[in-house]
């Protein structure tokens, strides 16, 4: 009798397994687990919030060059919001860890100048960005072009560099300059391409 109550039980967890592997492997292939930090090309600068900010409806969105800053605002969490477009391009929320808002235009008609903020997340398109990818030599390089999705002629870019270790950000036209390209990195943690 014992034999075969382990065997049972034997199957049984092995059931409980593949059954757990099935449904773990269902997850929405858009759940990216942990944080990343949002990194420029052109100076290495991590995307932040105004003066560690993580309250206010709108808080400015800048970039932290000396490492120095160590803002809880440099953290932030990404989702791929359907799939891959006609384009090869994809679209994505970022979401601000400490402050729980969402990366977008400073209002819902974004102009070439415009600010960037974090408001607080409701699904709408002007929170979502679309990701081209820079490619040198038919290559990609990894760098990619961060659009609104409600208007994909305007690009997140650096704009004035403060103090020497910070810049403010806005919306400039999409090409694939560096100041123009960012990439997403797991937060704090060196590269390994």
């Amino acid at each position: 009798m014992p034999r075969i109550r382990r065997a049972a039980i034997a199957a049984s967890t092995a059931v409980l397994t593949l059954s757990g592997l099935v449904a773990a492997g269902t997850a929405p292939a858009s759940a990216e687990p942990g944080s990343f930090d949002l990194i420029n090309k052109k100076d290495g600068s991590r995307l932040a919030l105004v003066d560690n900010n993580t309250v206010a409806e709108g808080a400015f969105a800048n970039s932290l060059r000396d490492p120095g800053w160590k803002y809880s605002t440099e953290e932030w969490t990404s989702q791929v919001v359907g799939g891959r477009l006609h384009d090869d391009t994809h679209n994505r929320v970022l979401r601000n860890v400490a402050a729980n808002k969402c990366l977008q235009p400073l209002t819902d008609s974004p102009t070439r100048g415009m600010r960037v903020v974090v408001k607080t997340c409701n699904g709408s398109e002007v929170q979502k960005w679309n990701l081209q990818h820079e490619t040198v030599s038919g290559t990609n390089s990894r760098w990619q072009i961060w659009r609104p999705v409600v208007n994909k002629r305007l690009a997140l870019t650096l704009d004035k560099y403060g103090n020497g270790s910070w810049n403010t950000l806005y919306l400039d036209t999409s090409y694939p300059s560096s100041d123009r390209l960012w990439v997403l990195r797991p937060n704090d943690q060196p590269w390994r391409y």
